[in-house]
């Protein structure tokens, strides 16, 4: 049973031809992603994860940037949330 819902969870190796229809449809879950572009090119993780230039040799300017990157998308975030609120 999910704490956020009155719902019960399928269990985990539950194989996804055995979940219900009606869940599929219900909550428009798509379960067949072959035909689709992959994970990583949906988050463009290839432009992420090589926005890193380091400018010196110190080893804790990768902590930086990263720390700082993430702290700038999580406010992008908040933004749009306010934005459609």
């Amino acid at each position: 049973m999910c704490p956020f819902s009155q719902t019960t969870v399928p269990a985990s190796d539950t194989p996804a031809a055995a979940l219900p229809e009606s869940i599929v449809h219900e909550e428009r879950a798509q379960l067949d992603f072959s035909q689709s572009m992959s994970y990583g090119d949906y988050l463009q993780l290839d432009a992420i994860l090589t926005a890193q230039k380091p400018l010196s040799p110190a080893h804790d300017e990768m902590l930086f940037i990263v720390q700082h990157q993430t702290s700038e998308l999580w406010m992008k975030l908040m933004l749009h949330e306010l934005r459609a609120a």
